[in-house]
């Protein structure tokens, strides 16, 4: 239970909300009929392949390399890591994308935090997911459903928020892609191979039943415009989606930056930023990873450290920070 109610502490809060600023379509008298067509081919990328080559971050002697990755990959995509075999040699630390979060040893705040989480996945009114979304979104939920899962059947009881994620996973999983970072666990496993130090800071969390709460009291228009931004993007951006997937898996740096990137997470991240305590928490997450990799650069001859591609890349990005704090960078 202790990885679903870490999960339920910090990805929940983090991810599954609306922005407030989006707002949903006024409910159509006659909507669409939903039409099942038939799902994209899975996106196949055959062979072995090293993903896209790695940044150097130095300062002196001392430097960090930084892996670069996407989401979602290719579900049956074959990872040939030697690059970074080779970098962990030299390497006395490995920094995780994200820090690891925790909510104490105390048996009873799990089991709290649990029961909340279990509350969370219904809405307040326990609204069936037809009665609680304007007739045009319904329309295009259902279609989505009826195309790439006709046989889930739970869909329709959850709050849109949650209903978001679910369609989401359901969707990218029938196009061959798959959510899980598992270019980074692949890295944590060839570090402990290689006696390799990983460096995963712990971020506490004091009070996660009312991190949870704040997240699950998201305005019901919030949630409904977090469930539209993701209807949106799995309506018009599963294409670009795969050839991402495809370009990082053949190490086509130049490729991710031509490939138009729609986003959904500013609408499903904004709406628990009503609360300042989930604010705060989110904060804090963003700008560990950027003080941690500085500290192990300054302490360490060599680091490796992982980043998703949208958080590196940009004129706000993680790689330009690192520049105008006065490191040199270099990559693709």
């Amino acid at each position: 239970m202790d990885a679903r109610v870490r999960r339920a502490a910090f990805v929940t809060a983090a991810a599954l909300a609306a922005a407030p600023g989006l707002r949903a379509q006024p409910p159509a008298t006659d909507p669409p009929a939903p039409v099942a067509e038939a799902p994209l081919p899975e996106v196949v990328v055959e062979g072995q392949h090293e993903g896209p080559r790695m940044w150097t971050v130095r300062r002196g002697d001392h430097t960090l390399w930084i892996l670069g990755t996407v989401t979602p990959l290719p579900k049956k995509m074959v990872w040939q890591p030697d690059a970074v075999r080779e970098v962990l040699r030299q390497s006395q630390e490995v920094v995780p994308a994200w820090p690891a979060y925790a909510i104490g040893a105390n048996p009873f705040t799990a089991l709290r935090v649990y029961i909340q989480w279990r509350r969370m996945q219904k809405a307040p009114d326990h609204l069936p997911l037809r009665q609680t979304l304007p007739p045009q979104l319904y329309a295009r939920v259902t279609a989505l459903e009826a195309r790439y899962d006709p046989n889930d059947r739970h869909l329709e009881e959850l709050r849109p928020m949650v209903a978001a994620e679910r369609l989401a996973t359901r969707v990218l999983d029938a196009s061959g892609l798959a959510l899980h970072n598992e270019v980074q666990k692949t890295v944590l496993s060839l570090a402990r191979e290689q006696g390799v130090r990983i460096r995963q800071d712990k971020l506490k969390i004091d009070d996660p039943v009312d991190v949870l709460k704040d997240a699950g009291s998201a305005p019901l228009s919030a949630e409904v415009s977090c469930l539209e931004a993701v209807v949106t993007r799995l309506e018009t951006d599963l294409g670009p989606m795969q050839a991402r997937a495809r370009a990082w898996a053949l190490g086509d740096v130049d490729a991710l930056r031509r490939l138009p990137h729609a986003d959904n997470t500013t609408a499903c991240v904004a709406a628990v930023s009503t609360s300042a305590r989930v604010r705060t928490l989110i904060a804090r997450a963003e700008d560990d990873w950027l003080v941690v990799v500085q500290d192990s650069l300054a302490h360490n001859r060599g680091t490796l450290a992982l980043q998703s591609m949208d958080r590196l890349l940009g004129e706000h990005g993680a790689l330009e920070a690192l520049r105008q704090r006065g490191y040199r960078v270099e990559g693709p």
